[in-house]
């Protein structure tokens, strides 16, 4: 049409019927602090090999296809600082920025140093930090549906935790009770997101309410 090629376009009036699916509340919900220190411990003792893949999405509220994109080329040499700036979907053969684009400087508690210094044991720059158990790179999609549901769910039917979320609601955990320690502002750049996302989705969640009776 912009080229005078065409005296019609076929295609007129189809973006009206286009319709985005909106977000339910459940994919903003997060775990508690004592959700998420269950899971963890729970995954200590069922499946050692995963809990620091979980301790990780839980203690940076990163997305599980940045972790999976993570090499130590990305982590500081003294495990101090992680450099945020590849993705790696598992539907994908290739790795590539994250999901906006930002790229985040995240710098690491000493909990989260002594994490990244055990699971490097003398790894070389270039490869990655998390691996399958056969070294090649991490299928976090298969990792929810063998160990993270059945993990999950059993903590449910046995009332340590209330609802069944997926591995991705440990980034709304992390940003939920990161918002009760730092600005917005901060938030938004650890978290690699905008600060009206945070406002709209996560502020008004970040505080623990308690209703009277009336």
């Amino acid at each position: 049409m912009e080229s005078d090629l065409m005296i019609r376009n076929p295609f007129e009036g189809l973006q009206k019927q286009i319709r985005l699916p909106k977000h339910s509340e459940k994919a903003w919900a997060a775990f508690s602090i004592k959700e998420r220190d269950v899971i963890i411990r729970e995954f200590e003792l069922t499946h050692p090999f995963y809990e620091p893949w979980v301790k990780f999405l839980f203690w940076t509220g990163c997305r599980p296809e940045e972790a999976a994109a993570l090499r130590w080329e990305h982590i500081s040499i003294d495990c101090s600082e992680i450099l945020f700036a590849v993705a790696h979907p598992s539907d994908m053969a290739e790795a590539q920025s994250t999901k906006n684009r930002k790229i985040t400087r995240f710098p690491c508690n000493p909990r989260l140093i002594n994490l990244l210094t055990e699971q490097r044991q003398g790894a070389a720059r270039d490869e990655l930090v998390f691996k399958s158990r056969t070294g090649t790179r991490f299928n976090y999609t298969n990792f929810q549906t063998r160990y993270w549901r059945p993990t999950v769910e059993d903590l449910v039917k046995r009332g340590l935790v209330a609802f069944y979320l997926s591995q991705y609601h440990a980034r709304h955990t992390w940003i939920t009770e990161a918002l009760n320690h730092l600005s917005v502002a901060d938030v938004s750049y650890l978290a690699r997101v905008s600060t009206k996302v945070l406002y709209e989705h996560y502020a008004g969640r970040s505080r623990h309410i308690v209703i009277p009776e009336f």
